[in-house]
């Protein structure tokens, strides 16, 4: 059975992915939404502490919201559109 993620995981959604990403317009604030992410975490994770430090530049991001959605368990659909959302 196929993943919410797996499901997710086409090019053009990646595209649009890193595209937003990208008009967030900063490291601070790609890092800021990622770290807004955890408490939306469905295994355990929600109440603890995580910080994004270094570079955080759209594809950077983009990997990092894949490995929060694989490892911490949220959603990657709940991503995208909160990240539309903060575009917006």
């Amino acid at each position: 059975m196929k993943s919410e993620l797996e499901y997710f995981d086409g090019l053009d959604n990646r595209k649009e992915i890193i595209a937003l990403l990208f008009r967030l317009g900063s490291n601070t604030k790609r890092a800021q939404f990622i770290e807004s992410l955890i408490p939306h975490s469905l295994k355990g994770f929600a109440e603890c502490p995580m910080r994004v430090t270094g570079n955080c530049d759209p594809v950077a991001a983009y990997y990092m919201l894949v490995g929060v959605c694989n490892e911490l368990g949220v959603s990657i659909n709940l991503v995208a559109q909160k990240l539309e959302k903060e575009v917006k």
